[in-house]
């Protein structure tokens, strides 16, 4: 599986409500499975996390709100990818301003973490479409 983060947008308020922490934080990715059998993250035993830069880290979906985004056009639902697909998908945390451009941690089923370093403002070629879809 190939997980490319390249869309983020912070929001004060989505359609799911305000968030707990004062911030959501949106990153949208795609997804590309290009074996021969479907693939299913585990989010059981790794997922998505949040890292600020103070070191404090959170889950994706860490409030009732956060949990609750999935963005038109940016959300395929369910864990797994078949196979020889590629999907666009968003995940929310919900964070402080000051954890605001963190990294973005994701750890698979075997334990193997990988890190994007996510910017600090809202970017990406789909962030004004993101930020749309979250009204």
């Amino acid at each position: 599986m190939r997980i490319t983060p390249d869309t983020v947008v912070y929001v004060h308020k989505a359609s799911t409500g305000t968030p707990e922490h004062g911030l959501y934080a949106v990153v949208a990715f795609s997804a590309e499975n290009r074996t021969g059998t479907p693939v299913t993250t585990a989010t059981s035993t790794g997922g998505f996390r949040w890292k600020a830069a103070n070191g404090h880290t959170v889950k994706a979906g860490n409030s009732k709100g956060a949990a609750r985004i999935a963005p038109i056009g940016f959300h395929d639902g369910g864990p797994t990818v078949q196979p020889h697909t590629f999907r666009k998908n968003a995940i929310a945390f919900d964070i402080t301003n000051s954890e605001k451009g963190g990294t973005l941690v994701y750890v698979d089923g075997n334990g193997d973490a990988f890190r994007w370093k996510i910017p600090a403002a809202s970017s990406g070629d789909a962030a004004s479409a993101l930020k749309s879809a979250l009204a």
